[in-house]
């Protein structure tokens, strides 16, 4: 039986958290460290988001600062999270032969919550694994996990969620609604829960780090030994410390860039969401920089940057970014566990047809807005697309047919010019009222034999049903409406249902613009 040490440190900042999960990763890598299991808290409260995120697109950054909660980032992959007082984090860091695997598989992150699996049920929760790295109780998270490497070693962390500050953390997180299932969620409670509410009360923080031992010491059949930092990961803990409080590194990834030549598209399956801000060289139909942001996990860490590396300089060419990012993908020269080549080429893809549309006279800034589904731009156009759908929550808040299909063109709210743009050009105008009527109006449009459409949605509500809008078969242009949507306020079930109560405007200059495109 191997002995490992158990490294329990007091509360500490999110800088420092984070500055000492780098040195013991490292300095484990190198085989200077012993394997550990590690206790972390933090205080003051913090939000973290995963290695490729970009704060100002997950964090309510000024919430944040007025309510003196801390910001930074994690050396590992995944989503955003909230880090009050109360919860627990976990690590495992060790050298990959123990696990006998160089890249993490979705059998390793079973082996690494399994334990966590066995604590939760000392302490009277009955759990169990949900792929890709989550522990859940009758469905929702308790637990999630996360991991890194550096050389030889690799680190796995998780949370435990003892009580849970909801309000807190809605307001402090920019919550990506395009994870969520609208129609099967009622509140965030439905989601994730904690042991506060699972057993009636929070149980003592040392009767959850013992489970927590235990739950370990049998599954990895090791003894842990409790033992505090050695001297040389003290001092370069230390040394480490200034760089984790720094904007270099809290701030590292900053996709959003000023200026009209930036393009961006997203992508979401079950596992995660990949998103893809490009700015562009359009004399030169050249990829001039680009960043890859997600929710995901990424072995080896720097894969992804290479990745950023290849595409940077390479022509907006269908043919040149797929055999960049195919051969890093077959290749092996990057694994992100839940996600394959196909869910970074489809938002890809999007970025070359928004681009393409720069070439009929729009500004890349409105190309930007402007989604198409089965078909190319010019495809869609060329069909001679013969209804155009507007989003019910554009009508006046006030207007008795907000949650009809028709409009009187009152003039009182942006769906009345845009129905009439729509009719002057013999279009079909239909308002849709909840997500299942899109889906009802496009069947019915294929089953007719329409042959292309015009939409008006967000942007968010396009990337989490694009595979929809794919299935559904029908040519069609889809357009980003103004102002606030039910995506950024966490109302996607209420706009799934046809209950959202908040106003949004449709894009007329855009829909002009498309409209009297000439081919």
């Amino acid at each position: 039986m191997r002995i490992w040490r158990l490294l329990d440190t007091p509360p500490m900042t999110a800088a420092e958290n984070m500055a000492l999960d780098e040195t013991l990763v490292e300095l484990k890598g190198k085989g200077l460290t012993p394997d550990t299991i590690h206790f972390l808290q933090f205080s003051p409260r913090a939000v973290l988001v995963g290695f490729h995120q970009s704060i100002q697109e997950e964090i309510r950054m000024e919430y944040c600062a007025s309510h003196g909660i801390d910001i930074n980032r994690r050396v590992t992959g995944g989503g955003a999270i909230f880090f009050d007082e109360s919860q627990l984090g976990w690590e495992v860091i060790c050298d990959k032969k123990f696990f006998n695997v160089r890249v993490p598989t979705q059998r390793l992150f079973r082996t690494l919550c399994d334990p966590v699996v066995t604590a939760l049920d000392l302490l009277g929760v009955r759990s169990s694994f949900r792929p890709r790295n989550d522990i859940e109780v009758n469905g929702r998270k308790i637990s999630g996990t996360g991991g890194t490497e550096s050389d030889g070693a690799f680190l796995f962390q998780g949370t435990m969620l003892t009580d849970f500050d909801v309000d807190t953390m809605l307001r402090s997180l920019r919550i990506p609604v395009e994870k969520l299932k609208a129609k099967e969620i009622d509140s965030v409670k439905e989601r994730v829960t904690c042991l506060k509410w699972e057993l009636g009360y929070t149980p003592p923080l040392g009767e959850i780090k013992e489970a927590i031992r235990k739950g370990f010491e049998k599954h990895l059949d090791i003894r842990l030994e409790p033992a505090g930092l050695t001297p040389a990961e003290e001092r370069l803990f230390q040394e480490k410390l200034g760089y984790y409080r720094s904007s270099g590194w809290i701030d590292m990834v900053r996709p959003v860039l000023a200026g009209h030549e930036v393009v961006q598209s997203a992508y979401k399956n079950e596992e995660g969401l990949v998103r893809f801000t490009v700015v562009v060289d359009l004399p030169k139909k050249r990829i001039k920089d680009l960043y890859i942001t997600g929710d995901f996990l990424s072995f080896p860490t720097r894969a992804l940057f290479d990745l950023e590396a290849e595409l940077r300089g390479t022509p907006l060419q269908r043919e040149s970014v797929h055999r960049i990012v195919r051969r890093f993908f077959d290749d092996g020269l990057i694994l992100i566990p839940g996600m394959t080549r196909d869910d970074f080429l489809k938002p890809l893809d999007q970025i070359l047809r928004k681009v393409e549309i720069a070439k009929y006279g729009i500004p890349l800034e409105y190309c930007n807005l402007i989604s198409v589904t089965n078909g190319s731009f010019e495809e869609v156009l060329n069909r001679d697309p013969s209804v155009l759908l507007l989003p019910y929550c554009s009508k006046d808040l006030e207007c008795d047919l907000r949650h009809k299909k028709g409009c009187r063109v009152c003039g009182d709210c942006s769906i009345g010019p845009a129905w009439t743009m729509g009719r002057m050009k013999k279009m079909k105008v239909v308002c849709v009222v909840s997500f299942e009527d899109l889906m009802e109006e496009l069947e019915k449009m294929k089953a007719a034999g329409v042959s292309a459409f015009i939409g008006c949605c967000c942007q968010p509500f396009f990337t989490k049903h694009v595979d929809d809008f794919e299935r559904a078969g029908v040519p069609g242009i889809l357009l980003d409406i103004d102002d606030t949507t039910c995506y950024e306020l966490d109302q996607a079930k209420e706009a799934y249902a046809g209950r959202f109560a908040s106003q949004t405007q449709v894009n007329l200059d855009l829909l002009n613009a498309v409209m009297n495109v000439d081919l």
